[in-house]
């Protein structure tokens, strides 16, 4: 306990006064004569004792009454902290929660409205010359400077719902590393006003620092449950017209509710192309698969739709992709050479309306080509020069698959060149018998729906000779097709963002059984299908900063890019830089911030298609309780962090309870009021 006013306690020496008159009695006493006092001796031996009784009570209870006062008057309180408030100006930070959580309601009112009233009744408390800082989750660089009372009311009157979504421990250190503190730090308070969402109130990281005290005031919002699409994805990469799509979706029930037979609805470009109902237990998951066609080439714009109260801004889910109508193919061989494989590839792809092939000479390239084709296929090449080599492994990384067969007579330092650029095994020999291939592996998405099974009785064909491979070495090369001893007839490797496949043997009228077998065109078709680039058919607002605009689609970068929203029209132009001739990062800086789809334009041309989300972190309603924050941040060791309990209370009460403590004076001078009263019975009714 402390006091306010402490010299008031001087105040104590009027104790004193009570304690003279009972040792003075000033009263006069009058002498009676009576003619017989043997009674009255007993009388005034048993009247003293009560009177000195009576008497001592009534000292008791004046001395008392005199010391609540004299503690009343020197305004004792129990300290919050062990803060000493200087009085210099002070210097107030304010984190003010607008995420979509706080769009809940509690009884005052919306969580979010019941901040901003905080917050100005905090600017009002404060005396001129107070410096404030103000943070929300939109990190606004207009919130970065000091400001005065009023340019903080005006700042806090304006603060809308934001889809972002930061870290709690990321605000307590923006917030540390932008005070500029006075040479007294201890004035320096920081306020958060918020839910204190259990998925981003991470009060463990906090900077254990005591320079300035954390005041926590959590909103607590009713009581609801919520249920959510969480994500949509394909399992194939790629899209192409008319194939049958299975899109799943994954839903969450954040509610203690069971849930029987809600639709589940899917739109592309507009129309209903799926329909299904869904089952959810309490607090389960569930994935839900829908499955539709895509009706033609191009941008694609879809959305999944469910119904639920009172949370909204998660029911729906969007996706987009592009379409391509044709994949582009290069076929790359020695056109001075017979046996080039050139034959079998041109039959593969004859008449083919999805793929568009073109064909090169070895010995006279047009190597910035490159980037335009999906697929580059190496076709018995004897040798490879160095400069070669290297366009290739640059292709792959950027997106293109390389599909490579071996010449029989070919170079093999040259080949261990072209593998040691992409991260393959090395050749490490060849073998001239000839060898029945053994098995595939069915699970890879490249053989998916295309085989059933892999029977060890099915007939597999004979290859005539084939290279043989270091495969010791970890790589992260997956075999596709091998022969009856485990050698590698087809190998998959990621290069970058495409694929390097190797076939061991080369494509030639020698091993013409593997062309005629069922294998060569279902494997060499599908490496092609798959490889049109994987994309992102959704992001996140504000937990995407960049996207990559990726493709076949070669972009002028003398013309600025521009991002539309094409529900609104709103557009805005993003900072990009060139990462290649194929690759362009453009900046979005918290730009977009309204779920939905989006165009990237090159002047008026059309680039790439976008689809945004809010985070699905905000549709976890789960709170952290006063009592719940307060041992967090004793678990992290926080000693100058403060909460408090009373939602409904104002802030000039928190303020006073800073500034002061828990006053204690009303109850010394009930105390007090106590005494008197009591002194007061005493000498009216004790005779």
């Amino acid at each position: 306990m402390k006091f306010l006013f402490p010299f008031f306690l001087f105040a104590f020496a009027a104790v004193a006064i009570p304690i003279i008159i009972h040792l003075f009695n000033f009263r006069r006493y009058k002498t009676l004569y009576f003619s017989h006092v043997d009674f009255l001796k007993n009388i005034k031996k048993e009247s003293q004792k009560k009177s000195r009784l009576k008497q001592l009570l009534i000292l008791i209870a004046r001395i008392l009454a005199i010391a609540c006062l004299v503690f009343a008057f020197s305004q004792p309180y129990i300290p919050l902290n062990d803060r000493e408030i200087s009085s210099k100006d002070q210097v107030v930070a304010v984190y003010i929660d607008n995420s979509f959580s706080m769009n809940a309601r509690a009884g005052q009112g919306q969580l979010l409205e019941i901040a901003r009233n905080k917050a100005v009744e905090m600017a009002q408390e404060y005396k001129p010359g107070t410096k404030f800082k103000l943070i929300t989750n939109d990190l606004s660089p207009a919130h970065q400077h000091f400001l005065n009372k009023e340019q903080f009311i005006r700042l806090v009157t304006e603060i809308e719902p934001s889809p972002n979504v930061v870290p709690l421990s990321v605000i307590y250190n923006r917030l540390k590393t932008g005070l500029k503190f006075d040479s007294d730090e201890s004035n320096a308070s920081i306020y958060l006003v918020s839910d204190f969402q259990r998925i981003s109130t991470d009060i463990s990281h906090f900077e254990n620092d005591s320079s300035a005290w954390i005041y926590c005031i959590p909103l607590t919002a009713q009581a609801a449950n919520n249920l959510y699409i969480d994500s949509c994805w394909f399992e194939t990469p790629s899209r192409k017209p008319g194939q049958e799509e299975e899109l799943f979706v994954k839903i969450v029930n954040h509610s203690n509710e069971d849930y029987q037979n809600l639709p589940l609805k899917f739109f592309l470009n507009d129309s209903l192309k799926a329909l299904s109902n869904f089952s959810v237990g309490a607090q389960e998951e569930i994935e839900v698969s829908l499955k539709y066609t895509n009706p033609v080439s191009g941008f694609q714009f879809g959305k999944a739709e469910i119904t639920d109260y009172p949370v909204t801004h998660d029911n729906t889910y969007f996706i987009s992709y592009s379409v391509q109508p044709r994949v582009k193919v290069l076929a790359i061989s020695d056109g001075n050479r017979r046996e080039t494989g050139l034959v079998y590839v041109k039959a593969l792809f004859y008449g083919d309306e999805f793929t568009e092939m073109a064909q090169m000479n070895s010995q006279n390239l047009q190597i910035t080509k490159f980037a335009e084709y999906n697929t580059i296929i190496l076709l018995n090449i004897e040798n490879y020069p160095t400069g070669f080599i290297s366009e290739i492994g640059k292709a792959a990384a950027n997106g293109s698959s390389i599909v490579w067969f071996p010449s029989a007579s070919g170079n093999i330092q040259s080949y261990n060149q072209l593998l040691s650029v992409v991260g393959g095994n090395s050749i490490t020999g060849k073998d001239t018998l000839k060898q029945p291939l053994g098995g595939m592996d069915i699970n890879n998405p490249l053989f998916s729906g295309i085989f059933r099974e892999n029977s060890e009785k099915a007939y597999m064909p004979s290859i005539r000779a084939h290279y043989r491979f270091n495969e010791q070495t970890r790589t992260n090369e997956t075999k596709l097709l091998w022969f009856r001893n485990n050698e590698t007839a087809l190998s998959q490797l990621p290069q970058g963002e495409g694929y390097f496949y190797t076939f061991s043997f080369p494509l030639s009228s020698e091993n013409e059984a593997f062309i005629r077998d069922v294998l060569f065109a279902p494997s060499l078709y599908s490496i092609v299908l798959n490889s049109i680039p994987r994309q992102n058919t959704n992001y996140t607002i504000g937990a995407d900063p960049y996207i990559l605009a990726t493709g076949k689609e070669i972009i002028n970068h003398e013309i600025p890019l521009s991002v539309n929203n094409l529900q609104t029209g709103e557009e805005f132009l993003p900072e990009t830089s060139v990462i290649d001739l194929n690759k362009t990062r453009i900046g979005l800086d918290n730009r977009i911030s309204v779920a939905g789809f989006y165009m990237i334009k090159s002047g008026e041309a059309a680039i790439s298609s976008l689809a945004f989300n809010y985070n699905r972190d905000e549709s976890d309603i789960r709170y952290f309780s006063a009592e719940g924050i307060k041992n967090e941040a004793n678990q992290a060791g926080l000693k100058n962090l403060v909460v408090f309990e009373d939602q409904e209370a104002r802030f000039s009460e928190i303020f006073k309870e800073i500034q002061n403590g828990k006053p204690l004076w009303k109850w010394f001078i009930l105390m007090a009021l106590l005494f008197i009263f009591t002194e007061a019975l005493i000498i009216r009714f004790w005779k």
